[in-house]
């Protein structure tokens, strides 16, 4: 098979077979609004958006860091990465659980606080996922087998079951079961029941501690990403929140997309080491920024006329949170290439963790002022403006590395060394 052949079956296997998760939930979204109403349609989302933010906790930085270090690692000790991740996830869920849950009964809409709390806790399991771990190996089919084919499921059961009884607490209870099975049946074939029970105390230490920038960047990224809808349902009018909910699930598309291509990306382009990795990551920026921007005019051009389709006039966005959004697609594109793959890439969590940290620090504070004043329009420029804060700092790390460098360069060091140690 040729170079390009495999670059481009390796995008539709990471990028295609994801992208029929993303598709799932728009069986039940569209039933949620009519159905439900919008007050249900509010509380599922701040359910989404708080469990979302502690899962990033939950997963410890694994997203991040995983897939490289699972191509890098040995296969024979493969098996024991995961073990320890696991164990050490576990730990955090517990707690993680419980804040979201609190969180999300008390920004949602009151008849709605129990729907919300377990849909915070559904989120909050997706932190154990394993799906790093099978990017990293390579092997997209898992993910289809282990990630995407129990939600499908289950959100088709929660869709006839809402259609039918009009119970909203089915889609996070069946989302519940599903991550469970996800978890368990991956770690068993993977590891086996004797790995899974040997816990190594002095392991799991070692995951916090080697963790803890791509932990913090994970974190202060969900603090202007995941949490935006939070954000937006505790300081706009209810109309403006349930609107911006509207817009933020078209957005996901754009982001969950941009995600799945990273994660075709991540581990291929280091898995040559210094031959290929400079011209790799000039191909990953090409294909990010081309995702980014049809996602930008697809936002300006249709972001409207679908939300109202699919979700109904009552809670449709206008074209000035379409295009915010828009905006808020190209810049998570960029950051992902640029930041997640690259500065990663060259060992550079730290500069990384920083252009997140700053993104943060102007991103909550603007989704919280401009949703106050100009509701889910203002929300959507609050989101843009962290992650254009994020892309042009990333940008100035990548060219100081590559100036120092003379060249791009694939990280030979331990997890969290300094990038001068490049």
């Amino acid at each position: 098979m040729t170079a390009r052949g495999g670059f481009a079956k390796r995008i539709l296997g990471f990028a295609g077979l994801p992208f029929l998760s993303l598709i799932t939930p728009f069986l039940f979204l569209p039933i949620l609004a009519r159905v439900a109403g919008a007050d249900a349609w509010l509380a599922i989302a701040v359910g989404q958006s708080s469990g979302g933010f502690f899962a990033l906790i939950v997963a410890l930085g694994f997203n991040t860091v995983g897939p490289p270090l699972i191509a890098l690692a040995a296969p024979s000790i493969r098996p024991r990465i995961l073990v320890t991740s696991l164990h050490a996830r576990v730990l955090v869920w517990l707690p993680s659980a419980v804040l979201a849950a609190v969180i999300a009964a008390l920004v949602s809409p009151s008849d709605y606080r129990v729907d919300a709390a377990v849909m915070a806790i559904a989120m909050t399991l997706t932190g154990l996922s394993s799906a790093w771990f099978m990017i990293g190996l390579g092997r997209a089919s898992l993910i289809a087998i282990y990630e995407i084919s129990p939600r499908i499921v289950a959100t088709i059961i929660a869709a006839v079951v809402v259609l039918n009884a009009g119970d909203v607490l089915w889609y996070p209870v069946l989302l519940v079961a599903a991550s469970l099975v996800s978890v368990v049946l991956f770690a068993l074939r993977t590891a086996g029941v004797a790995e899974l029970v040997r816990r190594d105390g002095h392991e799991v230490r070692e995951v916090f501690r080697a963790n803890r920038s791509a932990v913090t960047t994970e974190v202060a990224g969900g603090a202007y990403n995941s949490l935006a809808v939070t954000f937006v349902g505790a300081t706009a009018a209810s109309a403006q929140a349930a609107a911006y909910v509207s817009g933020d699930k078209l957005y996901r598309i754009g982001q969950y997309s941009v995600s799945a291509l990273g994660n075709a990306l991540q581990g291929w382009v280091v898995e040559e080491g210094n031959a290929e990795f400079g011209q790799r990551i000039r191909r990953s920026f090409v294909v990010h920024a081309s995702l980014g921007l049809t996602g930008l005019v697809m936002f300006a051009l249709l972001g409207p006329w679908l939300s109202e389709l699919l979700f109904g006039a009552e809670v449709a966005i206008n074209e000035a949170t379409a295009l915010g959004l828009g905006v808020a697609t190209l810049g998570i594109a960029l950051g992902t290439t640029l930041g997640r793959i690259t500065l990663v890439g060259m060992g550079a969590r730290r500069q990384f963790m920083l252009s997140v940290l700053l993104a943060a620090a102007v991103g909550v504070p603007s989704i919280l002022l401009l949703s106050a004043a100009y509701g889910a329009a203002g929300g959507a420029w609050g989101l843009a403006i962290g992650e254009t804060v994020s892309v042009c700092t990333q940008a100035l790390f990548v060219w100081r590395l590559r100036v120092k460098a003379g060249a791009f360069i694939v990280a030979t060091t331990k997890p969290d060394a300094a990038p001068t140690e490049l």
